[in-house]
């Protein structure tokens, strides 16, 4: 079902359009034009846009979620080699799995100039136990703040792009993290973000990440993982260089 509709600035959009294809590949397009939400699923994955209708809105949040190891650091750092390559800076941090012979002992978190330090470790690995644990997971906060927080300090910088991968359980332990988080997603923020965030509903910070009416979220799955990142990339490309 098509319906036509004046979208001009003066003129209050009171509708619902809703194009549905089965052909493969091709756009399924809803759009609830009276409040609120935009969702548009294509071949590369499903990216929501929440908090109002005008598709010109300037963008500061680009977020990424999908389920644990798809892929989303890989595409993090795929973006920052091209926006570093194209002159941007960033600044942050990624998360990476620590295996010793295929099994996993835990995790690390690197900052983008490469200063690498233990975020979690298998409480049976770690001499002394964590105060704070996911899963079978002690988590290192002392360590984890030593690399996160300095990249995330405050920046004048308007083209400034911080990178945070990812935004999660882990990572919240630490109160001083949480509350930059708190401030970057804020709209007196000046800058960029690019950040990863998990999947399943969760703490309400990361739930007002979700939903920022200047956030627009990409739904990674095995499936899109290898042609979202172009995607994403155009769309941070479009923002930052008409600020």
């Amino acid at each position: 079902m098509t319906m036509a509709a004046d979208t001009s600035a003066n003129v209050k959009i009171n509708l619902i359009d809703v194009w549905l294809t089965h052909k493969p590949c091709r756009p399924r397009k809803i759009l609830i034009l009276e409040n609120f939400m935009w969702v548009t699923e294509t071949c590369s994955g499903l990216t929501t846009s929440i908090g109002g209708m005008n598709d010109t809105k300037k963008l500061k949040y680009f977020v990424l979620t999908g389920d644990p190891g798809v892929g989303k650091t890989t595409i993090i750092k795929r973006i920052c080699e091209c926006l570093q390559g194209k002159g941007v800076k960033t600044s942050g941090i990624y998360t990476e799995e620590v295996r010793t012979n295929g099994i996993r002992e835990g995790f690390d978190v690197i900052s983008l100039n490469g200063v690498k330090g233990r975020l979690a470790r298998d409480q049976r690995l770690l001499s002394t136990p964590a105060k704070y644990k996911v899963g079978k997971y002690g988590v290192l906060i002392q360590e984890f703040e030593n690399i996160a927080l300095p990249t995330l300090q405050k920046d004048e910088d308007c083209k400034l792009c911080l990178v945070i991968d990812e935004i999660g359980k882990m990572e919240f332990y630490s109160i001083p993290f949480k509350n930059r988080i708190k401030e970057i997603f804020t709209n007196n923020s000046n800058n960029f973000v690019i950040a990863t965030i998990p999947i399943r509903n969760s703490d309400p910070l990361i739930e007002l990440i979700r939903h920022h009416n200047e956030a627009k979220v990409w739904v990674v799955t095995r499936g899109n993982r290898n042609i979202i990142y172009e995607d994403i990339v155009k769309e941070i490309f479009c923002n930052i260089l008409s600020n």
